[in-house]
């Protein structure tokens, strides 16, 4: 890969990776790198206590702080907005500049409303 590529990718989308992970208890994240016409030519899985190291080596941890308070940002408002026993979807509307939060058209998925059962310890 060219190094603004990778330069690119470590800036911009590690954090995001990061603080998903982080979030979510996710222990590995797998990243798949493409080529210009959109075909994968490698992948890497990262632990996610590692990405801190490798965004700190290349001092782009200063966003670090910014992403926390945007997910801050975003967490308080849903708190705020959301309803119980409601599904909703929770997307950047284009150009990227916002969130937006939709209610579901259909109910959530099986496999997400079981995850989160079995993550609460609650059953039906």
């Amino acid at each position: 890969l060219e190094y603004h590529t990778v330069e690119k990718f470590e800036r911009e989308k590690l954090l995001r990776f990061w603080i998903q992970s982080f979030l979510a208890g996710v222990s590995y994240v797998v990243v798949g790198f493409r080529n210009d016409a959109g075909v994968l030519i490698r992948t890497e899985r990262l632990r996610t206590k590692d990405i801190t190291q490798k965004v700190k080596a290349k001092n782009y941890w200063q966003q670090g702080g910014v992403c926390l308070a945007f997910a801050d940002e975003v967490l308080c408002w849903l708190y705020g907005t959301v309803k119980e026993n409601e599904d909703y979807v929770l997307q950047f509307a284009h150009p990227f500049h916002r969130l937006e939060l939709l209610k579901a058209q259909s109910p959530c998925p099986d496999a997400i409303t079981l995850h989160v059962e079995q993550l609460t310890g609650a059953t039906n």
